[in-house]
């Protein structure tokens, strides 16, 4: 029988065991920590990347509204140059309004007077071209639903007259002298009714409305009809633009 010596001391083995324990666990823990800093490393990197990158849209987003507010600017501006175009030109008297009073005044009949005069801009529609109608019915006959009436929307005089006559002849005299002045264009009677002028006198109260011709600057001459109103009562009128 051969005895074994063992010159190792009892507990060697077990020290080395957990020496050996402990570098496995050291080298684990700093693959770890390796792993976890790299995890934060790049965490970072795309946190700063992603801030770099929302600096760079918001700078857009800025260089946007003031690019967006420098353009309502200018149109607000080129709103308001527009009005004022629109405002000069409608301030500028095409024809005088002494002259259309005046033409108005002469126009009616004997013992026919005027009370009330009104005067407006307004948008009055009015046919296209032969061209845009030709146009137009070719959409017509095409598509029916998306085809649109040939006339646009200008700007125009408007009159309104209100006056007293004896009769419904004087006043049917006025109106066709009306329609007839080249300065005046779609004369329609609006209403015609009895008035109790004073006692024992009654009259024809009546309206008329008509428009202002687009050529008027350039028919102005004498008026149609005599001045028979010399004695006639002064209308009163007023102007509304």
């Amino acid at each position: 029988m051969i005895n074994v010596i063992n010159f190792l001391p009892n507990d060697y083995m077990e020290r080395r065991g957990r020496r050996r324990a402990n570098i496995v666990c050291l080298i684990i823990g700093g693959v770890a920590a390796l792993g976890l800093g790299l995890v934060v490393a790049l965490a970072l990197v795309s946190m700063f990347a992603s801030a770099a990158m929302r600096a760079v849209v918001e700078q857009q987003y800025v260089d946007a509204s003031q690019q967006i507010k420098q353009l309502k600017d200018l149109e607000e501006r080129r709103t308001g140059l527009v009005h004022k175009v629109e405002l000069s030109s409608d301030l500028l008297e095409r024809v005088p309004r002494s002259h259309l009073l005046a033409r108005l005044t002469n126009c009616l009949p004997q013992r026919a007077s005027l009370t009330g005069l009104v005067l407006k801009l307004e948008d009055v529609p009015v046919p296209v071209q032969a061209a845009a109608a030709a146009e137009q019915d070719k959409a017509a006959a095409k598509g029916g639903k998306n085809a649109k009436a040939a006339t646009a929307k200008v700007k125009a005089w408007t009159f309104r007259v209100d006056g007293l006559a004896p009769t419904d002849v004087e006043v049917a005299e006025y109106m066709s002298r009306l329609s007839t002045d080249p300065l005046f264009r779609e004369v329609d009677l609006q209403f015609s009714e009895e008035f109790p002028y004073r006692e024992g006198v009654t009259m024809r109260k009546f309206q008329m409305s008509f428009r202002l011709s687009p050529d008027a600057e350039r028919t102005l001459g004498p008026t149609v009809a005599p001045a028979a109103t010399a004695t006639a009562p002064a209308p009163v009128a007023k102007g509304e633009s």
